[in-house]
């Protein structure tokens, strides 16, 4: 392993950073009260939707980060977007282990590592309000006006799996204004990046808005079989959407998306490897998921509510060629040449994963001014879920002969829900919040699986499956405002993971059925505070929480059979988050957030087959994680010419963490710094950026093989580059 980084260092490297950018004011030589453009003096204010309707963050009594689209941009690689996202939040986490597995967020130690099904995550990613499969590709972060990360069991209002929270991805919408921006990107590790975005008035009533963008990411990874290197990722996004406003009461949205990516980072990299980080599969795959789908947003306003009716569809396609035995981890593992496991497609898997969902909410909501405010409606959700596959494993691929054959998995997910949730005000100064939410599922699997040969599997077999699972899911609470700008709260919210079925069956081969896994539940207590001071100049949120999980739906790495399990185990989690942003001059903000999350097993069998113990650690949840974040702007001549520049440095830091629910080793703690210097004149924009700017090396996941064998996956190097963008 490389030298890990150790945090004085870094503090080091951001004190002379922060020098630099403090003494850019004198560089400049502006006078800052002269040149004509509008200055923020004091925090601007922030609108969220976290409850279905628009209010200020600082009067929404959850624990609830709003991300700002246009500092995310300045930070987070478009290669790399819930990566980046997850480490600009405290205590929200993403698990990158692979293959399909592409939208796996923690949050405060709840979630899920891998998911056993579609639906099997505590953290559902939604797209302007609509759910994103968690096979599928990860929503890009293009043209986005916001992201809301909401902690703690959000089953009240989005629903289904939200036990540990809930990710809203809020794009611009359509505008009656013309508006046309183009940017273009390069830089090191072959990065491109080309977008386009375009808004327009069709008519009095009718607005247009296209968003569309390319981007491309080399791999570093050596493969010492092909001689290349792994580790490439591209991504393509386009969304159109189109605003019907008929009248003052009304307005129609529809929406269209198309999301595809391609990477063929290796899922296992030996970590004891003297030459780390290196590959050696044959092929080397590459891993290919697309997402295509459409919504329909209706509004109206009534003299005392407003009915919202959201319509979608969407549909999820996932493909993945695997070479199922790594030279270089076959070797150490058995202690057998490496040759012996370099054959072209000996030992190899190719797993087709295709999703098509379908949603209907229909809800009601008060209009402002009253004491009650209350939104209430019910939803309407389906699924069906194919998984085709097969795979073939030689004899020195000892521990995947259960693989040999052919899998068509089946499962199909009916689920309907009423909800309503509502804060009264007491007095002027004390509300109450109680909210409900009834949650009933039918699935039904059906497994088909045909051997090809091999002594290990059966011929053929073939099972039909069937559960239902009904729920209850809420959240009360109380909230005080001090004065205007200072508010307390404290709740207590129940959530659940429904039950269900595996999407890859692990005793099919054996001719026999796989039980379905159980429904989590859980409760969470939450004390939290929002405040602004210093005439709104600075503003500072914080909270505690405790979260108790009955049958978390913990998952294990089974290197026997090159499979993730269910080990449904309880778990607590408790600790707190601390976030604050400052104006501290017109020109200058500074943003910081600190996240505490002790999590840790409890009540394991003496007999779990997982090997998890009582008091372990859960896996890939961080002890420590913080972020901070300079911006600063000012007037800046180039030659004649007066423009403006602008200078934005980030830190991410993420913890240690146990690689998995048995402890078999840790995962290092690291931080990332980023950074972007931009010169705009006009409907210009020049800029530089580095992502990484100290090219640390650190990895984001693992698995134990054997005692002495361990793989990781390894995230993205420095990337340095320049970009122009073009707005009229």
């Amino acid at each position: 392993m490389n030298r890990v980084t150790t945090p004085p260092l870094l503090e080091r490297r951001l004190a002379i950073l922060a020098g630099c950018l403090c003494a850019v004011p004198r560089v400049w030589g502006q006078d800052a009260a002269n040149d004509g453009h509008p200055l923020m003096t004091e925090l601007p204010a922030v609108t969220v939707t976290t409850r279905k309707r628009e209010e200020p963050i600082q009067t929404v009594p959850i624990s609830v980060t709003a991300v700002d689209g246009k500092e995310a941009a300045t930070t987070i690689a478009p290669s790399n977007g819930n990566a980046g996202l997850a480490r600009v939040v405290p205590n929200l986490s993403f698990t990158d282990s692979g293959g399909q597995f592409a939208n796996l967020f923690t949050i405060r130690g709840v979630g899920s590592f891998a998911p056993l099904s579609p639906d099997d995550t505590s953290v559902v990613i939604y797209l302007d309000e609509i759910p994103r499969s968690v096979y599928g590709a990860q929503p890009t972060l293009l043209d986005v006006d916001r992201v809301e990360v909401m902690r703690g069991p959000q089953g009240t209002l989005f629903g289904r799996n939200t036990q540990g929270g809930a990710i809203n991805v809020i794009t611009h919408a359509p505008r009656f204004r013309r508006e046309f921006s183009a940017t273009a990107q390069a830089g090191t590790q072959g990065h491109r990046l080309g977008e386009m975005i375009a808004n327009a008035p069709l008519s009095d009533t009718l607005a247009g808005r296209l968003a569309v963008r390319y981007s491309n990411l080399d791999g570093t990874v050596p493969n010492i079989l092909s001689g290349s290197s792994q580790g490439r990722i591209q991504v393509g996004a386009a969304r159109g959407s189109l605003l019907w406003a008929p009248g003052g009461r009304t307005s129609v949205t529809l929406t269209g998306f198309h999301d595809r990516r391609e990477s063929d980072a290796p899922r296992f990299i030996w970590q004891q490897n003297p030459s780390f980080p290196q590959s050696a599969v044959n092929p080397s795959g590459n891993i290919r998921w697309q997402d295509t789908g459409g919504s329909l947003k209706v509004e109206h306003d009534f003299d005392t509510v407003r009915l919202t009716s959201m319509t979608s569809y969407q549909e999820s396609r996932s493909f993945q060629p695997f070479d199922l035995t790594d030279g270089l981890i076959y070797s150490a593992l058995t202690g057998r040449p490496q040759a012996l496991f370099n054959l072209a497609y000996a030992d190899y898997s190719d797993i087709h994963f295709k999703e098509k969902t379908a949603q209907q909410e229909l809800r009601l909501s008060s209009q402002d001014g009253g004491r009650l405010a209350w939104t209430a409606g019910f939803n309407i959700f389906r699924s069906r879920f194919a998984n085709d596959s097969w795979a073939i494993a030689s004899p020195a691929a000892f521990n995947f002969a259960m693989l040999n054959g052919t899998q068509a998995n089946r499962i199909d997910t009916d689920s309907a829900a009423a909800f309503g949730e509502g804060t009264l005000a007491l007095t002027d100064r004390l509300k109450v919040s109680l909210g409900l939410r009834y949650t009933h599922e039918r699935k039904d699997g059906d497994y088909a699986f045909v051997g090809n040969g091999t002594s290990k599997v059966v011929p053929s077999s073939r099972q039909s499956l069937h559960l239902t699972d009904s729920f209850w899911t809420g959240r009360t609470g109380l909230s005080y405002e001090w004065t205007p700008d200072v508010m307390t709260y404290a709740t207590v919210s129940r959530g659940a993971v429904a039950a269900g079925y595996p999407v890859v069956s692990v005793n099919s081969p054996l001719g026999r059925a796989d039980p379905p896994y159980p429904t989590s539940k859980s409760r969470t207590y939450e004390l939290g505070f929002k405040s602004m001071w210093l005439n709104r100049n600075l503003g500072i949120n914080g909270s505690v929480f405790y979260n108790d999980v009955k049958n978390g739906h913990v998952i294990v790495f089974d290197p026997s059979a090159l499979l993730f399990t269910a080990a449904a185990l309880n778990y607590t989690s408790k600790g707190m988050e601390l976030e604050a942003a400052a104006q501290m001059t017109p020109r200058l903000k500074f943003t910081a957030g600190v996240g505490y999350t002790h999590a840790e097993l409890n009540d394991v069998p003496a007999a779990s087959k997982s090997g998890a113990r009582s008091g372990n650690r859960v896996p890939n949840t961080p002890r420590l994680s913080a972020s901070a974040g300079v911006q600063y702007e000012a007037p800046a001549r180039i030659g004649s010419t007066d423009g403006r520049a602008t200078v934005s440095l980030a830190w991410q830091h993420v913890g240690k963490r146990a690689a998995d629910v048995r402890e078999s080793f840790d995962l290092p703690g690291y931080g990332v710094v980023s950074t972007r210097l931009g010169w705009q004149h006009a409907q210009w924009e020049i800029y530089a950026f580095a992502w990484n700017l100290f090219d640390k090396k650190y990895v984001v996941t693992g698995q134990a093989w054997s005692p002495t064998t361990r793989s990781v996956r390894v995230g993205p190097p420095r990337v340095v580059g320049i970009g122009m963008k073009l707005r009229f």
